[in-house]
């Protein structure tokens, strides 16, 4: 079973929610939990000492949690077979110097909380209120002759400055012990099983990317690919 310590109180939890009971046209936040191996305890043992399965950290760059985010479209419009993923972008780090430039990057901003449980509509007035919309393509209607109305939207933040695809869950790059987590791959591949286990069976999956998003989606695309 997946532990669930490193969850916001508000995430559902990925592995025990189905899409079909995400409520129409509101946008949700949810938490793959960490899968640890048997006979290991996340809440009694330290982090460095838990021994996790293979991918199974999903967090932040920061140690901060992780979430993914979905959309299902409006009643009338819902189905279980048009898929649009998009990978969120933000540069990358690799030393102490660039990740202390991108330290801002290394969580999950803030406004994707402000929308959790609202419409499109409402989504769409806040973020022109903010300024423009952070989330391109969540409540797209249609890119030519293609109708999002049609498709459940799942949303990939990026936290891990790794461009969504790292695999090296505590790098020290000051000698200070102030570890990066690029987990990006963890936090991919634990938002694809979702994906995997709620779609069994899609006839379109709709992939999109910009910067280091854009760089992730040929990995993702792969993945999917051999899934299905």
């Amino acid at each position: 079973m997946p532990s669930y310590t490193y969850c916001d109180s508000d995430a559902f939890h990925a592995e025990s929610t189905k899409a079909s009971s995400l409520v129409p046209n509101q946008f949700h936040k949810l938490c793959p939990g960490a899968h640890i191996k048997s006979g290991n305890d996340e809440s009694s043992s330290s982090s460095s000492s838990t021994i996790y399965s293979p991918f199974g950290q999903p967090r932040c760059g920061d140690n901060s949690n992780y979430s993914f985010f979905v959309s299902r479209p409006l009643k009338q419009l819902t189905n279980d077979k048009k898929i649009l993923i998009e990978f969120q972008g933000g540069g990358a780090c690799w030393d102490d110097d660039t990740c202390g430039m991108q330290a801002g990057y290394l969580s999950i901003p803030e406004y994707f909380d402000n929308f959790v449980g609202m419409s499109c509509s409402e989504i769409e007035y806040g973020a022109a209120v903010q300024g423009g919309n952070p989330l391109s393509l969540l409540c797209a209607k249609s890119v030519g002759d293609t109708d999002f109305r049609e498709y459940t939207t799942v949303v990939v933040p990026y936290c891990t400055q790794d461009v969504h695809i790292g695999d090296a869950p505590s790098v020290s790059y000051d000698g200070n012990n102030n570890a990066i987590h690029h987990v990006g791959a963890h936090n991919m591949i634990r938002t694809l099983n979702w994906v995997f286990q709620n779609f069994p069976n899609p006839t379109h999956v709709f992939l999109t990317g910009c910067s280091a998003g854009g760089t992730a989606v040929p990995i993702a695309y792969d993945l999917i690919n051999k899934h299905y």
